[in-house]
C-alpha cells in the first residue's frame, strides 16, 4: 500500500471537520515523537506539496521518510486513531477498510500504526517505493530485522562514564564561559562582565552553574564514544554537533533583545532536536536535553555560535 492510498483510505473515517492540510499534519505529527515535530522537514512543506503527497502525485523522499521512521511513536499514532474513530464514530468502518485490504487485526488502532510504519519504512529505500508493502517479503522482513537488531544493540550500550564538573573552570571552558559573560553583560546593559560580577547577579551565577553541568554532560559523550572502541562510532560526537548546529543556527540568526535571550532561545531549540543521523540517539544514556545544550557550548568553543553579535557602528 502506498502512502496516498493509506491517507485516502482513512480520510473519510478520520478527517471530520479538518481541512486536508491539517489532516496531513495530523497524520504525520501524530506518527512522530512530540520532540521531533518542530524539526520535521515534511511538516514545513508548502500546502500544495502536502496535497500532492495525499493525492499520490508526489512521493515522500527517502531522507524525509528516514526522519519519520527514526522518530516514530506508534503508540502516539494508535491513540490518535482511537480518538479520531471515536469522534467520527467510524471504528467499525476502519476495521472493514483494513479487512478489505487483507488486514485482520482485532485492534484497529495498532493495525493502522503498524501499516503506516511499514509504508514509511518502504519509502526509505527509493527503489522499493512502488512495490507493495508486504510482511511476507523476505527482503522486507530482513530489512526490518536488521534495523531492529541495530536498535536493540544500541539500546543495550552501557551508560557512558560521567565526567564530574570541576570546582574551577578549566582552560577548555574559557571560550564558552567568556561568551556567557558577554551575554550576561548584554542583558544588563553593562560594557563588560566577569566572574567578579556574579556575586551581584546571583541569577547568572546559578545559570553559569547549570551551563557547566550541561557542558560536562556533553563532554562525557565526547569521551564515551571514544571509549566504545568502535571505529564506526568514533565520529558520532562530531555527527551530533553537526545535527545540533543545523537545528539551532536559524534560531541563533534571529533578532533577540540581547545575547542572554539569544542563548536561552537556542537552548530551547536544541532540546527539541531529534538528531536522527546520530546513531546513538536510540539509547537514552547517550542523548538528553542536557547533552544537547552542552553541545551548544562546544559549538561556541568552535566559533560556530556566539550569543552577542558584534555591533557595526
Amino acid at each position: 500500500m502506498k502512502f496516498s492510498e493509506f491517507t485516502s483510505g482513512l480520510l473519510p473515517f478520520c478527517i471530520g471537520q479538518m481541512k486536508k492540510e491539517q489532516y496531513f499534519n495530523e497524520i504525520i505529527g501524530n506518527f512522530i515523537q512530540d520532540a521531533a515535530m518542530d524539526s520535521c522537514p515534511i511538516l514545513h512543506k508548502k500546502a500544495d506539496t502536502k496535497y500532492r503527497f495525499l493525492r499520490g502525485t508526489r512521493k515522500i523522499q527517502p531522507a524525509d521518510a528516514k526522519y519519520l521512521y527514526v522518530n516514530r511513536d506508534k503508540e502516539k499514532f494508535s491513540h490518535w486513531i482511537a480518538d479520531r474513530t471515536e469522534e467520527c464514530d467510524s471504528y467499525d468502518a476502519v476495521a472493514k477498510w483494513l479487512h478489505d485490504n487483507g488486514i485482520d487485526n482485532p485492534c484497529v488502532d495498532d493495525a493502522c500504526a503498524d501499516l503506516l510504519e511499514n509504508i514509511i519504512l518502504s519509502l526509505i529505500d527509493d527503489s522499493a517505493t512502488n512495490s507493495k508493502v508486504s510482511s511476507d517479503s523476505s527482503g522486507f522482513t530482513h530489512d526490518i530485522s536488521l534495523i531492529e537488531d541495530i536498535e536493540k544493540k544500541i539500546n543495550l550500550l552501557p551508560r557512558p562514564s560521567s565526567i564530574p564538573v570541576p570546582k574551577e573552570a578549566t582552560e577548555n571552558e574559557k571560550i564558552y564561559i567568556d561568551e556567557l559573560y558577554k551575554a550576561y553583560g548584554d542583558a544588563e546593559g553593562l560594557p563588560s562582565f566577569s566572574k567578579n560580577d556574579l556575586g551581584d547577579y546571583p541569577d547568572y551565577a546559578d545559570d553559569l552553574d547549570d551551563r557547566r553541568v550541561d557542558y560536562y554532560s556533553a563532554a562525557s559523550i565526547q569521551r564515551g564514544v571514544l571509549e566504545l572502541g568502535s571505529n564506526r562510532l568514533s565520529n558520532q560526537f562530531d555527527v551530533l554537533k553537526e545535527e545540533i548546529f543545523d537545528g539551532v543556527k536559524d534560531t541563533a540568526r534571529k533578532s533577540h533583545p540581547n545575547g542572554y535571550e539569544r542563548m536561552l532561545s537556542v537552548m530551547e531549540q536544541a532540546v527539541k532536536i531529534s538528531a536522527p543521523n546520530y546513531l546513538l540517539s536510540s539509547s537514552p544514556y547517550w542523548i538528553s536535553g542536557k547533552i544537547k545544550k552542552g553541545v551548544c557550548h562546544y559549538l561556541v568553543n568552535d566559533h560556530k555560535l556566539r550569543w552577542v553579535k558584534k555591533k557595526h557602528g
